[in-house]
């Protein structure tokens, strides 16, 4: 029989010595008498409970649906910044994060030399590795946040490396996909920390581990989840949307001229552009007809990990412009359609007329003068989807609906590749091909559809 939680944690507080306590609820567990996972869930809620009680702002859900709140933040002028999500949930998650980071001890960087035996030991220092290899602050955090849901609570992160053997490793690989299911991608996210630290492990100048376990295995593709293709309406702009952004657009630059903000937006429509490749365009890359993709703003970050823990937190410090793309891929040239150079003349002008420049970037930010970021870019966007009434779409919408648009004029798929910046064809062809048409819209085709097919199978009574 099983003891209640509430009592195994007074238990172990009050009758436990603290060097025995772990040893103690490992005998209780043993023994069937109580359950570990439901202690550890039960502890990480209470201290879920415990930091959303520091939250003093109030939490509301606002016209559009997503739940709001403030954060303490000094930077800003009232100091508090606004965050959404789409469901209380996650608002709570973000909070929680806020007040967790926010008590953490002083993080400083990983001592190398301490003795590696473990892969809660060998992560920080193959994600120290990593960084050297990346710019990207998204994949870092991915990969700590990959760490933290699959690895940091599961024994498999304290166990002697050598114990990692082969068929451990193929059988813990294979429950994960069932436990958590997982589709191919969030497989292949996941274990690459497991495959690369081991790998790591293995290198000269390291010499950690032999041989790793992990090379060469492969599991049952069969046990992937299959994630549907999402509905178009969520992942494009619809040709009805379009209008009304566009006609928002333009209201927006009639109440405030000096503002080059919506016109980039439109441009974005004709261009399909990563939001940090369009921040990044500067007047030296037109050539005719022609804009040179060659540069993107990717944000600038450190990362910190805890000696005493081996926990990883990514610091923001703001944004720069790197001189290359998200990929090779990326470095491309793109056409310039009349309704593209229309718009960048709108911009030239305003610019010369207000006296923005910043490094011949040619998006401005007309309240801090100098080169516009991703960040600002985004929270415009947000807030006129709102004032339309339409979901939410970001930046990356307006890239799938650019795209979209190529198919449905029946442009090349190479040249729909090549203007993407994609490196591979089915990547367009699977992640950016959406119907841009409403439900009106769509059922007039198909019964248009319908109709020629009954001209051409005609059958005679």
């Amino acid at each position: 029989m099983r003891l209640y939680i509430s009592n195994i944690l007074d238990f172990k507080a009050k009758n436990i010595e603290s060097d025995n306590s772990e040893e103690m609820l490992k005998f209780l567990s043993e023994n069937n008498m109580i359950n570990l996972d439901d202690v550890r869930n039960s502890m990480r809620e209470q201290e879920r409970q415990r930091l959303l009680a520091k939250h003093k702002y109030k939490i509301f859900q606002s016209t559009d649906g997503r739940w709001r709140t403030d954060l303490p933040d000094e930077t800003k002028k009232r100091k508090v910044r606004t965050i959404a999500k789409s469901s209380l949930e996650k608002l709570e998650d973000a909070i929680v994060e806020f007040y967790a980071e926010q008590e953490d001890e002083q993080y400083i960087v990983v001592n190398t030399k301490d003795t590696v035996d473990s892969l809660r030991k060998l992560f920080p220092k193959w994600l120290v590795y990593k960084q050297a290899h990346t710019n990207s602050a998204t994949y870092i955090k991915r990969l700590i946040s990959d760490w933290n849901r699959f690895y940091d609570q599961n024994e498999i992160a304290d166990m002697e490396l050598k114990d990692l053997t082969r068929v451990y490793l193929d059988m813990w690989l294979h429950n994960t996909i069932k436990e958590y299911g997982l589709t191919r991608n969030a497989y292949y996210n996941m274990s690459t920390i497991l495959k690369q630290s081991l790998e790591y492990a293995c290198m000269d100048g390291v010499d950690i581990l032999q041989k790793n376990p992990m090379a060469g295995m492969k599991v049952n593709t069969k046990l992937f989840v299959k994630k549907p293709k999402p509905k178009s309406e969520t992942q494009v702009f619809l040709r009805s949307e379009q209008k009304l952004v566009a006609e928002e657009c333009s209201f927006r630059v009639n109440r405030n001229p000096n503002c080059t903000t919506p016109i980039a937006i439109l441009l974005n429509f004709q261009l399909g552009l990563r939001i940090g490749e369009l921040v990044a365009l500067k007047w030296s890359d037109i050539e005719g007809n022609y804009i040179n993709i060659c540069r993107s703003e990717v944000e600038d970050y450190e990362m910190a990990i805890d000696e005493k823990t081996s926990k990883a937190k990514v610091i923001p410090k703001g944004y720069k412009v790197v001189d290359f793309t998200k990929s090779d891929a990326g470095m491309r040239t793109i056409y310039l359609n009349s309704e593209a150079k229309r718009l960048l003349e709108i911009i030239r002008s305003i610019n010369y007329n207000c006296g923005y420049y910043s490094d011949n970037f040619i998006l401005i930010s007309s309240q801090r003068k100098e080169r516009s970021n991703a960040r600002t870019i985004t929270t415009y966007l947000e807030k006129l989807c709102i004032a339309i009434g339409i979901l939410n779409k970001s930046n990356h919408k307006i890239r799938k609906t650019f795209i979209s648009s190529l198919f449905d004029n029946n442009v090349n798929i190479d040249t729909i590749r090549e203007t993407a910046g994609h490196a591979d064809e089915r990547t367009s062809l699977n992640n950016y091909c959406f119907n841009q048409d409403d439900t009106k819209e769509l059922e007039a085709k198909l019964e248009e559809c319908k109709n020629a097919m009954t001209a051409t199978f005609q059958i005679t009574s």
